[in-house]
């Protein structure tokens, strides 16, 4: 089950999202959120705190941002190099 997020816009307008994953990357923690299955868009967040807590802080970098996607890109290729050793792994006969 996915998590939802819901957040609000500059205007007050509560918009829900779906976790798809977080990680640390250096001295942050970042939250990838995207609008559902139906979008193709991504939404970067790293998490901050403040007086009331924790808070997404959205990534308007794009030198951050391309550092984030080398790591997300690295940690699907991560998973799914897992996912073919258990296949193989399955596949075999003792």
């Amino acid at each position: 089950m996915e998590e939802k997020i819901i957040l609000e816009d500059e205007n007050g307008v509560a918009r829900e999202f779906d976790l798809e994953v977080s990680f640390p990357l250096g001295e942050k923690t970042y939250v990838l959120l995207t609008e559902g299955e139906e979008s193709d868009d991504v939404f970067a967040f790293f998490i901050d705190e403040d007086e009331e807590g924790e808070i997404l802080v959205p990534v308007e970098d794009e030198a951050e941002f391309a550092l984030i996607e080398a790591e997300y890109d690295r940690i699907m290729d991560e998973e799914y190099d897992d996912l073919e050793e258990e296949d193989e792994d399955e596949g075999e006969v003792e």
